[in-house]
C-alpha cells in the first residue's frame, strides 16, 4: 500500500458569541482538515489547529506533502522523523502540520489493522471522557447563569477564563461560585497575562471561593516566576503555553513549577509526540489535562483517544464544540453529564461530512486570534501588572 495523496482544507466555525478572553476575542474555530489517501482506496483523516492556519496549510501542502506521498502508510515512525529533521530550524509551526499528518496516518493505520486507535497507544482504560463547562469573560450575572447551565447539564468542573481585571474576576469567580454550590470544581485560567506578584495577589483574592487550579497566570517563558507563584499559593498551578513540547515538560518538572500539564497534541507535534510528555508527567506525579484551540469533532475524537488511553487525566478537560455553529461529523458528538463515549471504530471513529467540510471551508479568511475586533486598540498585556 502506498500514498497516493495529501488533501488539505482549510475550514472556520462560526461561534455563537463571542469568545472574550485575556488576549483579545474569538469568533470562530479555524483549522485544517488534512486527508491522506491510499492507492488502496483508504483515507485517514487528521486535524490540524493553531494560531494561523494559512502558514499551517502552505506547511502541509509544500513543505510536508512531497515527503509523505509514495511512502507505506504503516512506516508511521520513519515518515515523522524524516518531517521532524525536516522542519528542525522552524520547529514552532512545524508542530502543528505535524500533528495533522500524525493524527490522519494513525487513523489510516487503525483502518488498515481494523482496529480503533486506542489500541495502538496502549488500550482503554476509560469509556468516556470528561469536559469542563467552558466560561469566558462577561459580566458575573451572564456568567453565573452560564455556570448555572452547565451545572443543570450535568458537569461537574468549570473553567473561567479571567486576567483583564483582577476585581472584575473575582466578582465573577464569586457569583459562578455562589451559582453552582460547594461541589462543582472551578479552575480559572489567566492565559500568561499576569506578572509574578499580580498572580499571587490575584490567586489570594480568588481561592477563598475554593479553586480547584490556577491555569498559566504568569509568562510561558518564565519557569522560575511560575515555580515562585506555585510555593507562594495555595491552590495548584497549571501550565498551558509554558507546556508546549516535551522539554518544556523537563524544565517544569525541574523546577517544580506547576502540579498539573495542559497537554496539546497539536502543539506537540501530535499525539504521539504529547504522550511522551504524559508518560513523564506520570513519572514524575503531575496530573494532565488536554487543553482546546478549537478543534472539530474531527481533533476532539483525536485527543480523545489520546485521554482514553492514559491514566493520568484525572480531570475534565477543554473543547469549544458547544460554542460552534456546527461541526465536520455526520452526527455530532453528543455530551452527557459533559462526557462524550469513546467510539469503537476503527481509526478514530470519524464519520466525515463532505458537504459540511465544503461549507465550512467556502470562502476561508483568517481570523486573527490575538486580537478583538470590536476594540482595535486593546493589546494583550502578557506577564505584565494590570
Amino acid at each position: 500500500m502506498k500514498i497516493v495523496a495529501v488533501h488539505t482544507k482549510a475550514v472556520k466555525i462560526p461561534f455563537f458569541k463571542g469568545e472574550k478572553w485575556s488576549g483579545g476575542t474569538r469568533y470562530s474555530a479555524p483549522s485544517l482538515i488534512v486527508q491522506i489517501e491510499t492507492d488502496e482506496g483508504l483515507i485517514g483523516i487528521g486535524e490540524s489547529v493553531g494560531p494561523t492556519i494559512p502558514v499551517i496549510q502552505s506547511v502541509v501542502d509544500k513543505e510536508f506533502a512531497p515527503f509523505v506521498v509514495g511512502r507505506d502508510p504503516m512506516e508511521l515512525e520513519s515518515i515523522l522523523h524524516r518531517l521532524e529533521e525536516y522542519c528542525v530550524n522552524w520547529k514552532q509551526i512545524g508542530n502543528y502540520g505535524l500533528a495533522g499528518i500524525e493524527m490522519a496516518l494513525l487513523d489510516l493505520r487503525g483502518k488498515i489493522l481494523n482496529t480503533p486507535v486506542y489500541n495502538l497507544l496502549g488500550g482503554k482504560v476509560k469509556q468516556e471522557v470528561a469536559f469542563s463547562g467552558y466560561i469566558f469573560i462577561d459580566s458575573p450575572e451572564a456568567n453565573a447563569e452560564e455556570a448555572r447551565k452547565f451545572a443543570a447539564a450535568g458537569y461537574t468542573e468549570l473553567k473561567l477564563k479571567v486576567g483583564r481585571d483582577i476585581d472584575l474576576d473575582t466578582k465573577r469567580v464569586k457569583a459562578v461560585r455562589e451559582a453552582v454550590g460547594p461541589k462543582m470544581k472551578i479552575r480559572i485560567d489567566a492565559n500568561q497575562n499576569w506578572s509574578v506578584p499580580t498572580a499571587i495577589k490575584a490567586i489570594r483574592k480568588m481561592e477563598k471561593y475554593d479553586l480547584q487550579m490556577v491555569e498559566q497566570p504568569t509568562r510561558y517563558d518564565d519557569v522560575d516566576g511560575m515555580a515562585a507563584v506555585a510555593r507562594a499559593v495555595d491552590v495548584p498551578i497549571i501550565a498551558d503555553e509554558g507546556c508546549a513540547t516535551y522539554e518544556d515538560a523537563l524544565r517544569l518538572i525541574d523546577k517544580r513549577a506547576c502540579a498539573c500539564f495542559l497537554v496539546y497534541p497539536s502543539e506537540a507535534g501530535g499525539i504521539l509526540k504529547a504522550r511522551q510528555i504524559v508518560d513523564l508527567a506520570n513519572h514524575a506525579g503531575v496530573w494532565c489535562a488536554t487543553g482546546s484551540w478549537a478543534e472539530t469533532g474531527i481533533g476532539t475524537l483525536g485527543n480523545m483517544h489520546m485521554i482514553a488511553s492514559s491514566r493520568n487525566f484525572p480531570f475534565a478537560n477543554d473543547t469549544h464544540l458547544k460554542f460552534m455553529k456546527g461541526d465536520l461529523l455526520r452526527e455530532e458528538l453528543v455530551f452527557n453529564d459533559g462526557k462524550i463515549a469513546v467510539p469503537d471504530r476503527p481509526g478514530f471513529g470519524i464519520d466525515l461530512d463532505v458537504a459540511k467540510l465544503d461549507r465550512f471551508g467556502a470562502n476561508f479568511e483568517r481570523e486573527m486570534v490575538f486580537y478583538d475586533p470590536q476594540d482595535p486598540q486593546f493589546q494583550p498585556r502578557i506577564g505584565q501588572l494590570l
